[in-house]
């Protein structure tokens, strides 16, 4: 951003996000509504059905099954967030 707009334009905050209140409830969003359920599914793949997240096999073969779905579900989010009501 600096390098299209130059220095001093304020482009972006300094410190902490905890002080930018809007990326901080979209973050609750994201997890809640997106990653959440990924993460159980490929948890529940760990606990019940053996996949190892340190084997690159393993690693591979879930990119291969889940990468268009996962963002296909996150294209889904995006829109439901950039559609919803701001009150």
């Amino acid at each position: 951003m600096i390098r299209f707009r130059g220095a001093n334009r304020a482009s972006f905050m300094w410190g902490s996000s905890t002080r930018n209140t809007r990326i901080e409830r979209m973050w609750v969003e994201v997890g809640s509504q997106f990653a959440y359920g990924w993460r159980a599914f490929f948890t529940r793949l760990e606990r019940w059905h053996r996949l190892d997240p340190s084997n690159p096999a393993h690693l591979w073969l879930l990119h291969y099954l889940f990468l268009e779905l996962i963002n296909v579900d996150c294209k889904r989010f995006r829109e439901d967030w950039n559609h919803h009501p701001i009150s």
